[in-house]
C-alpha cells in the first residue's frame, strides 16, 4: 500500500511539474503570441513592367516598414525617426510626417530605399536603380493599388505628395515609383528585403507582387514576412510556387493550428488513425476556404474575431479530450467540423493576402490549400520522430509529452479565448 501511494505521489508530482513548467514556458510565448493569429495583413504591393529605356518598380508598403531602423525599441521609447517630428502627448509619444524634410532630404530617402531593396536580374545584381516619385498616404483611406493602371493613378502627383491625411507615422503607408534604365524586363529576377526583419508585425506583411509583360497579361506571386521572391513574365510554375509556399508558412507560423494537429497525433495510437483524421480535418478546411474564397462569407467586423474565438474554442476540446484521455472525441465527424471552422480562418488569411490583385483564380487557391496539407505532413511527420525519440529514451519518459501538450494547449487557447472573445463582444457592442 505504501509503495502504491509512493508511485502515485511520484506520478502526481512529475504531472504537476510538468504543468508548472508548461506554465512558465507559456508565460514566455505569450508575450510575443498575445494578438489573435489571424489579424488583419498590411500589404506590400509591387508592380513591375517593362517602360520605354527600362523597367519601372511601383511599390506600396507601410511607412513605419521603410522608417523604423533595426534597433526600433518600440512607440513607448521615444527614439527618433527620421522624416518625422517627435510629440509627447500625454504619456505616449506621437510621430508626425514631416513633409519639409521629405522634400528637403529626398537623396536621402531614397538611399533608405535603395538601401532596403535588393534586386538580380539572371543572379547579379543590378546597379542604376533610383527613386523618382513618393506618395504619402493615410492608409484608412488608400486609393486602389491592385492594378498597373490604379498604381500608377496613385502616384499621379508631384514628386513629393503628402496627402492631408497623412499625419501619423503609424498610420500611413507610402508609394514609391522606382526606375532601372538601361535593363529589359526578361530573364529571371530576384526581389528581396529584410526590411521590418526584427519587428514582430513583420509576420503581418503580405507581399504581392504582379509581373506585367506588356502584352497586357500579368503573373502574380505572393508570400508573407520578409521578402525574398524569385519570379520571371510568364512564369506560371513559379506563382504556383509562390502561392504553394504562402500556405506552408501560414500553418507552420500559426501556433494555434500547429497545437491542433499536435493533438490529432497524440490522441491517435497509429498512424492510420491519424491518417484519417488530418483527412477529416482536411476536408472540411478545403470546404470552407474554397467558400470563404468565392465570397459566400459574412463581410461584418465581427466573423473575423468569431473565427478566431471559436479556433481557440476547438484547441481548447482537444486539449481537454487529450487530457482526459477520451480518443473519441477526436472523432470524424468532429474532425470535419473542427476543419470547417480552421477552413474560414485559412480563408481569411489567403483572401487578405490577395486583396489587392484583384482576385485570385483556382489555379492559386489550389495552390495554397495544397501548400497547407504540405505544411500539416511536416508537422506529422516532426511528431512521428519526436514521439519515436520519445519511446525509445527513458530519461525523456520521465516527461508525459501529452500532459505536457495538453496542458500547453489548454492555457493558451484559455488565452486566446480571453481576448479573441473581447474583440468579439467588442464588435458586437455588447459592452
Amino acid at each position: 500500500m505504501l509503495t502504491r501511494s509512493l508511485a502515485s505521489g511520484g506520478r502526481l508530482g512529475r504531472n504537476l511539474r510538468v504543468a508548472a513548467t508548461s506554465c512558465l514556458l507559456l508565460l514566455g510565448m505569450m508575450a510575443g503570441l498575445a494578438q489573435a493569429h489571424f489579424t488583419h495583413f498590411e500589404p506590400r504591393i509591387i508592380h513591375l513592367s517593362a517602360q520605354q529605356g527600362g523597367v519601372q518598380l511601383l511599390l506600396r508598403m507601410p511607412l513605419p516598414l521603410l522608417l523604423l531602423n533595426e534597433d526600433w525599441q518600440g512607440a513607448d521609447s521615444g527614439q527618433a525617426v527620421p522624416f518625422t517630428r517627435r510629440e509627447r502627448v500625454g504619456d505616449q509619444w506621437r510621430y508626425r510626417i514631416d513633409p519639409a524634410e521629405l522634400e528637403q532630404r529626398f537623396a536621402q530617402l531614397e538611399q533608405r530605399v535603395l538601401a532596403g531593396y535588393r534586386l538580380q536580374r539572371d543572379g547579379e545584381r543590378v546597379a542604376g536603380l533610383r527613386l523618382t516619385q513618393v506618395h504619402i498616404f493615410n492608409s484608412d483611406q488608400r486609393q486602389p493599388f491592385s492594378t498597373l493602371a490604379s498604381a500608377e493613378a496613385a502616384l499621379s502627383g508631384g514628386k513629393v505628395n503628402v496627402e492631408a491625411g497623412a499625419i501619423d507615422l503609424f498610420d500611413s503607408g507610402i508609394d514609391l515609383r522606382l526606375f532601372l534604365p538601361a535593363t529589359p524586363l526578361a530573364g529571371s529576377f530576384t526581389l528581396a528585403s529584410d526590411l521590418g526583419i526584427r519587428l514582430q508585425a513583420i509576420e503581418r506583411l503580405a507581399n504581392i507582387i504582379q509581373v506585367h509583360n506588356g502584352r497586357g497579361e500579368s503573373t502574380t506571386f505572393s508570400s508573407l514576412g520578409a521578402l525574398h521572391t524569385r519570379f520571371a513574365a510568364d512564369a506560371v510554375s513559379l506563382a504556383f510556387l509562390g502561392q504553394l509556399k504562402s500556405g506552408v508558412i501560414h500553418i507552420l507560423a500559426g501556433l494555434d493550428h500547429v497545437l491542433f494537429v499536435l493533438l490529432i497525433a497524440l490522441a491517435s495510437v497509429h498512424w492510420l488513425q491519424t491518417l484519417q483524421r488530418a483527412t477529416a480535418f482536411t476536408i472540411g478546411h478545403s470546404v470552407t476556404l474554397t467558400l470563404g474564397m468565392l465570397g459566400y462569407v459574412p463581410l461584418a467586423n465581427w466573423f473575423i474575431p468569431l473565427i478566431e474565438t471559436l479556433i481557440a474554442l476547438t484547441i481548447l476540446y482537444g486539449g481537454i479530450a487529450l487530457a482526459g484521455k477520451q480518443p473519441q472525441r477526436f472523432g470524424l465527424p468532429a474532425m470535419v467540423m473542427v476543419g470547417l471552422i480552421h477552413g474560414f480562418g485559412f480563408s481569411i488569411v489567403l483572401s487578405e493576402l490577395v486583396s489587392e490583385t484583384g482576385g485570385l483564380n483556382l489555379f492559386g487557391l489550389m495552390a495554397f490549400n495544397l501548400g497547407i496539407e504540405f505544411g500539416q505532413l511536416a508537422i506529422y511527420a516532426a511528431v512521428a520522430l519526436v514521439l519515436l525519440a520519445y519511446r525509445r529514451t527513458p530519461v525523456l519518459q520521465r516527461w508525459d509529452l501529452p500532459v505536457f501538450i495538453s496542458t500547453a494547449a489548454i492555457l493558451l487557447s484559455a488565452n486566446w479565448i480571453y481576448e479573441r472573445g473581447g474583440l468579439l463582444l467588442s464588435e458586437l457592442q455588447l459592452f
